[in-house]
């Protein structure tokens, strides 16, 4: 693994972090056989820009990365997946840029809004050596750039939190649809496209670094 380097935005101080892919093992992990779904559409409607859900309102003095995308943006792709044999859908949209970061927004939503579920531990790497200290955390999503063979780490603050929403205090309430933000170090700029790798949702490939 790369040695991480240090950032400040805002006062703190993140941890932004990248490791090398192996040669020896595919870039991006086994993809799901599920058809394509449809997904519900964010709440507001896709004119009315991205509100971030009151589950995923950060805990004092923790930093979290909101959705960025402008009104009316469309997702890059969609994705289906199941959390606790709740059948689930995941969108992702553009990946933005800014100065030394880059932030990736998915839209998570439930195939029937009367089964609502927790993403708990379902989107995180179960491993707190690499970027969160909490194994509840969303850390496990990936930004994989297959022509460098390096795989971004989920940026955390000083303290061992993910700068991301849900935070790591509030992925295990009930909900219909959540946005997951999740902030990394930025691919160098001549990086136009990179590989968002998303546990239990597989790997969408080709998504925009704007």
């Amino acid at each position: 693994m790369n040695r991480p380097f240090a950032v400040a935005a805002a006062g703190t101080v993140l941890i932004l972090a990248s490791c090398s892919l192996p040669n020896t093992a595919p870039a991006t992990p086994e993809e799901p056989n599920d058809p394509p779904v449809s997904v519900p559409l964010p709440p507001g409607g896709p004119t009315t820009g991205m509100p971030t859900p009151a589950a995923a309102t950060p805990s004092a003095g923790t930093p979290s990365a909101t959705p960025s995308q402008a009104a009316g943006e469309e997702p890059v792709a969609t994705r289906p997946g199941s959390f606790n044999k709740v059948r689930v859908s995941a969108q992702v949209f553009p990946i933005r840029r800014s100065g030394g970061t880059a932030t990736v927004d998915l839209y998570i939503a439930s195939q029937d809004p009367e089964e609502p579920f927790s993403l708990f531990d379902h989107l995180s790497d179960g491993n707190t050596e690499t970027s969160s200290r909490n194994t509840t955390s969303v850390d496990g999503i990936r930004l994989l750039d297959t022509t460098a063979k390096k795989a971004y780490l989920a940026a955390v603050t000083a303290d061992g939190a993910c700068v991301c929403s849900p935070d790591d205090e509030h992925t295990a309430s009930f909900n219909s649809s959540v946005w997951v933000t999740v902030t990394f170090a930025a691919p160098p700029v001549g990086v136009t496209a990179v590989s968002v790798s998303v546990p239990s949702f597989g790997t969408f490939t080709d998504v925009p670094v704007i």
